[in-house]
């Protein structure tokens, strides 16, 4: 078993040794990708083994160069393992929102059957009433704010990038517009909540506390 001054000096290096571990890791990711993937069976129902398969391999992949690329940036921690399987992680649930959101409808994110902000926000814990009562407040007016004073545009990204978790480029898809489009509408959309905040006085770090307290 290597240990993390080996995994690291392993990958850096090259022959044999690097070959070995590049091997081992990428085996190792598929796994966690493969893992991961379970959690969500519902997400990938409509793929076949052969899909699923070449999907957990891409992923694998991809993660495998994001650790290589992140090398430098390993500082021992944890166990190197554990940090590399956080890598395949975020790939495996990358592609299960993708699967997940791929062609969604425009319909999906203008949906108004459901208001925008249809949904409870904890504060953070340790948080004492006074706390409480400010990101209550703050969240009141986050949800005003969304329902009456942006664009339809704007609420549809927001809705769909931070509300239901839609990745950007098939928010992107649904608006008819491409991925700056999309980032473009939901910074708007942000500054214009951070601005209506400041108006009503709350101060930054109150509007902190409670985008920190989005459980």
């Amino acid at each position: 078993m290597r240990s993390n001054t080996d995994w690291i000096e392993d990958l850096s290096g090259a022959g044999e040794a690097q070959a070995a571990a590049l091997e081992d890791l990428r085996a190792y990711l598929l796994k966690a990708v493969h893992i991961s993937f379970q959690r969500f069976p519902g997400y990938l129902a409509g793929m076949d083994d052969e899909a699923r398969t070449h999907l957990a391999e891409d992923c694998a992949q991809e993660a495998l160069l994001a650790i290589l690329s992140q090398l430098h940036q390993f500082r021992g921690e944890s166990r190197f393992t554990t940090w590399a399987y956080n890598f395949a992680v975020n790939k495996a649930m990358t592609a299960v929102r993708r699967v997940r959101w791929k062609d969604v409808s425009l319909e999906t994110l203008t949906d108004d059957e459901a208001p925008a902000f249809a949904f409870s926000r904890e504060t953070a814990p340790g948080a004492n009433p006074e706390q409480q009562a400010q990101a209550s407040e703050a969240w009141a007016v986050v949800q005003q704010v969304i329902e009456h004073e942006l664009t339809e545009r704007q609420r549809a990204a927001l809705r769909g990038v931070v509300i239901q978790d839609i990745p950007l480029d098939e928010v992107a898809q649904a608006l008819g517009t491409n991925r700056n489009g999309a980032y473009k509408l939901l910074h708007d959309a942000r500054r214009k909540l951070k601005s209506k905040l400041l108006e009503r006085g709350f101060t930054p770090t109150e509007i902190l506390a409670a985008f920190a307290a989005t459980g």
